[in-house]
């Protein structure tokens, strides 16, 4: 609980709880002209990782419902009101955040009963070296053998290489709930406990992390760039797919995919490309195939709690 109320505050510090659509378009513009800057394979896979948690960060700050962040603000500036004993202004602000979580309840009813309300991305960038992550991972298993659980967590931390989306989220129901128990102890003059109310409200936010393993989102960014290029510039495609099939191999010693069985068959379609870009009998559709392939299996490997 404190860690969600942490995280919405730290919002508000930084620039408020809702990212604008104005801010979302100058990031979407910003790492359109970084893209279109860089010109040769290493740039891109040097740029992959960045790029791949930007993605991530703009699909998820679309997700958020302006709407439910407004209502939970006002639930705090009615609280706001209560302590500073403006009672009559609480009231009257009360009664319409109440109006404002029935419209909100009528919009999203039978659709999504918790809200989005804020969400915080955070890349971690561990060992990328196969040959070392595999040194690391028996280091590891050694240390769990030996009942040296500390030594492990220290190696495991090493091999982690994700990205990690906190996503605070508004129980609709129980907020509501909540905010009207707030409402009938304001009435009876109970002010006190009508600010205790509105705190408990307040503190009702859930916060769900999602892992989503960074290799395997990054080897569909590539497959992605190597689409773009691979009839100008056959070579660059190449080296793109080659370090896609890299990602896949990183993913599966650092244990986000559990054996070489479950990745081979999209190494195997990844190596038909390469094929096709060097008999000059590729096609968009191709990539684009490998891509959704790509895309399919890293939403199985992303783990959410």
């Amino acid at each position: 609980m404190k860690k969600a109320l942490a995280l919405l505050f730290s919002f508000l510090l930084i620039g408020g709880l809702a990212y604008s659509e104005e801010n979302k378009e100058q990031n979407n513009q910003k790492v359109a002209q970084e893209t279109k800057k860089e010109e040769t394979a290493q740039s891109l896979i040097e740029s992959s990782g960045k790029r791949s948690t930007e993605k991530v960060r703009a699909q998820e700050l679309a997700k958020i419902i302006q709407e439910a962040v407004e209502v939970y603000a006002k639930g705090g500036e009615v609280l706001f009101l209560l302590t500073h004993n403006k009672v009559e202004e609480a009231k009257k602000a009360l009664e319409e955040l109440k109006k404002e979580i029935e419209e909100l309840e009528k919009k999203y009813q039978g659709k999504l009963e918790r809200l989005p309300i804020d969400v915080v991305i955070t890349e971690i960038s561990g060992i990328t070296d196969i040959e070392e992550a595999k040194k690391l991972a028996e280091k590891a298993k050694e240390a769990v053998n030996n009942n040296d659980f500390i030594t492990a967590r220290f190696i495991l931390n090493s091999l982690r290489d994700e990205i990690v989306i906190e996503t605070v989220y508004l129980p609709l129901g129980l907020f509501k709930e909540a905010v009207e128990l707030a409402d009938k102890l304001l009435k009876e003059g109970k002010v006190k406990d009508a600010a205790a109310q509105l705190q408990v409200a307040l503190g009702l936010v859930e916060v769900e992390t999602t892992i989503i393993p960074k290799p395997l989102a990054i080897a569909s960014i590539l497959v992605e760039d190597a689409s773009k290029v691979y009839k100008e510039k056959p070579e660059m495609a190449l080296k793109l797919l080659e370090e896609a099939k890299r990602q896949l191999k990183l993913a599966k010693v650092l244990g986000y995919v559990r054996s070489d069985e479950e990745i081979k068959p999209l190494i195997e379609q990844i190596e038909k490309l390469e094929k096709e870009v060097k008999e000059k009998t590729g096609k968009r559709e191709n990539f684009k195939d490998v891509f959704k392939s790509l895309e399919q299996f890293k939403e199985k490997a992303t783990q959410t709690k």
